[in-house]
């Protein structure tokens, strides 16, 4: 006897077909539209890590963008291998996208750069929410 498929699973990938189960290869931020690129990490899956869940570094990233140009975002690194690390960023919609990008590209921020930036980015009319009476350290007050 074969064994059959049941529904579900026959037709699961339509279910999958969301436009979030691959990563988007374009992303807006601080209103500029930008297409990056897709870089493959050059090592077998056998050779990557990963940082503990919850415990990614926040880094600041020099990312490859189509056309040959690239652009300074601040992200968290999840994986890496011997040659690249694969880093995560929001966009202005906050929709989440990631790319390989080569180690050499990737420094480390101290906790006031993520502060200072993820309060730039914050609307103004919740900063509020997030930030109470604290401003981001080393902001004026």
């Amino acid at each position: 006897m074969t064994p059959t498929l049941s529904l579900p699973q026959s037709r699961a990938w339509v279910f999958l077909r969301s436009g979030y189960d691959v990563p988007m290869a374009s992303f807006n931020l601080d209103g500029e539209s930008f297409e990056y690129l897709r870089q493959d990490p050059g090592h077998p899956p056998e050779e990557t890590r990963s940082w503990e869940y919850g415990n990614y570094p926040k880094i600041g990233v020099t990312l490859p963008l189509a056309g040959g140009r690239t652009m300074d975002v601040y992200a968290h690194a999840s994986r890496w291998n011997p040659s690249f690390v694969l880093v995560g960023w929001a966009d202005d919609r906050d929709h989440s996208h990631w790319a390989w990008v080569p180690a050499g590209n990737i420094r480390r921020v101290t906790g006031s750069e993520w502060d200072i930036e993820e309060y730039r980015r914050s609307p103004e009319k919740l900063r509020h929410i997030r930030w109470g009476s604290r401003l981001p350290r080393f902001l004026p007050a």
